[in-house]
């Protein structure tokens, strides 16, 4: 892997892509990276060691295809108990009757004069 600084790609961006058809290359960004990847497709996905490790942590049973629910793969949406909990409580809200407060209640709830 090769990583290079924010100028290195402002100065050469097209030796780098090319570079990066052959070896990984990441740059230097702050404290953070930001990896140049090469896809035939702008809507694959990628995901890090990390992200599969923590995934196949969730129980066999209660895994899912997290980017089905989210496009972000989060893997809060990778376990069917939180999607079904979630469920549960916007059921519940939606049969739940609220009362609109007038103006004067409001600020009386909010303690504001």
């Amino acid at each position: 892997m090769k990583v290079i600084t924010t100028r290195e790609i402002q100065n050469d961006t097209k030796t780098y892509f090319e570079l990066a058809e052959k070896e990984r290359i990441a740059v230097k960004r702050g404290g953070k990276f930001v990896n140049l990847m090469i896809s035939k497709d702008p809507n694959e996905i990628f995901v890090s060691e990390n992200w599969v490790y923590e995934f196949f942590q969730i129980p066999a049973e209660y895994r899912c295809n997290p980017f089905d629910i989210s496009p972000s793969g989060d893997l809060f949406w990778a376990d069917t108990r939180n999607v079904k909990q979630l469920e549960d409580v916007i059921k519940v809200s939606e049969m739940t009757i609220g009362t609109k407060l007038k103006k004067e209640d409001q600020k009386k709830f909010l303690d504001i004069e």
